[in-house]
C-alpha cells in the first residue's frame, strides 16, 4: 500500500488528493538524547511509525490520509544535560504548530493528529496551545494530540506485549524504543551498549520529580538518559507494541472524523 507523504508529493498529486482526503498526521519528535545506545532521532522515528501504521489501517477502512513533514524539534529541556540534545522554547513550539495546522487546513487537510514520540508534558501543552491558536483563525480545524503514550504505556494497554517487569515505567529509551530501532533501524542501534544496561525503573517517579522541580533526567534518576529495560527489547514484541499503539491512534482518528 502506497502512503501519501506530503513531503514526497508534487502539487498536482496534492490537488487530486484534496477531493477525497481531509485527514493529516503530523509525526513529531525532538532531536533528543536517548540513552547511550539509541539515535537522537528515536522519537522522530517513533512518531513516524505510529502515523504510518495508523494510515495503513485507516486506508483499509476507506479513510485516506496524508503524512505531513515530520516535526523534528520539540521542547526537550530535561535532557539538555547530555551531549547532542536540541530543545526549543515552548513558545516556539506553539507558534510552529499553529502555522503548520493553518497551512494544512489551507490545503484542505483540517482534521489533524499529532503522533508524537516525545512525552514531555510541557511540549504537549505547547502543541495543544498551537492547535487552539490555529482554530481561532480557522474554525474548520479539528486537531488532537494523540494519547497513545498515556494509554498504551502509562495506562497499560500494551503491557502484555512487554518483556520487562514494569512496562508502565518504560518511559524513555527503554524496551519499547530500543525495540523500535532494533526492528526498523538496526544499523543505528549500539547493541554492545544495550547488553550492559541494567533496568532502571525510576520512571515511576519521573513526573512527580519534574513537578517538584527536578531540572533534568539526572535529577530524575536517569544518569544514563533511559527509563525502562533496554536489554528486554525484541523485534517481535516491539512490532506488537506499535500495533497496539497505532490502534489507539486509529481510534482517535475515527472520533476526529465524526
Amino acid at each position: 500500500m502506497s502512503l501519501n507523504y506530503l513531503f514526497k508529493m508534487n502539487s498536482t498529486k496534492v490537488k487530486a488528493l484534496q477531493k477525497e482526503c481531509s485527514l493529516a498526521f503530523i509525526p513529531m519528535g525532538p532531536t533528543e538524547v536517548h540513552g547511550p545506545h539509541l539515535p537522537l532521532a528515536t522519537d522522530i522515528f517513533s512518531g513516524l511509525e505510529l502515523a504510518e501504521r495508523a494510515a495503513v489501517k485507516l486506508e483499509k477502512e476507506g479513510i485516506k490520509s496524508i503524512i505531513a513533514t515530520p516535526v523534528t524539534y520539540c521542547h526537550a529541556d530535561v535532557t539538555n544535560c547530555f551531549p547532542g540534545n536540541t530543545s526549543l522554547r515552548t513558545e516556539t513550539v506553539t507558534a510552529m504548530m499553529e502555522d503548520i495546522c493553518l497551512s494544512l487546513a489551507r490545503a484542505g487537510f483540517y482534521h489533524i493528529i499529532v503522533t508524537s514520540g516525545h512525552a514531555d508534558p510541557s511540549n504537549a501543552d505547547a502543541v495543544v496551545k498551537g492547535f487552539e491558536n490555529a482554530k481561532a483563525k480557522d474554525p474548520r480545524i479539528k486537531a488532537v494530540y494523540s494519547k497513545w503514550f498515556d494509554r498504551g504505556i502509562v495506562g497499560g494497554e500494551a503491557s502484555e506485549a512487554f518483556n520487562g517487569a514494569h512496562p508502565e515505567w518504560d518511559l524513555h529509551a527503554g524496551e519499547s524504543e530500543t525495540g523500535l530501532i532494533m526492528m526498523k533501524y538496526p544499523e543505528l542501534l549500539d547493541m554492545d551498549q544495550v547488553k550492559g544496561l541494567e533496568p532502571n525503573y525510576e520512571g515511576e517517579h519521573l513526573f512527580q520529580r519534574i513537578g517538584e522541580g527536578a531540572k533534568d533526567f539526572i535529577e530524575c534518576g536517569a544518569p544514563n538518559a533511559y527509563f525502562g529495560s533496554p536489554a528486554a527489547a525484541r523485534v517481535e514484541t516491539a512490532d506488537r507494541q506499535y500495533d497496539i499503539f497505532s490502534d489507539i491512534v486509529v481510534e482517535e482518528a475515527r472520533d476526529l472524523m465524526k
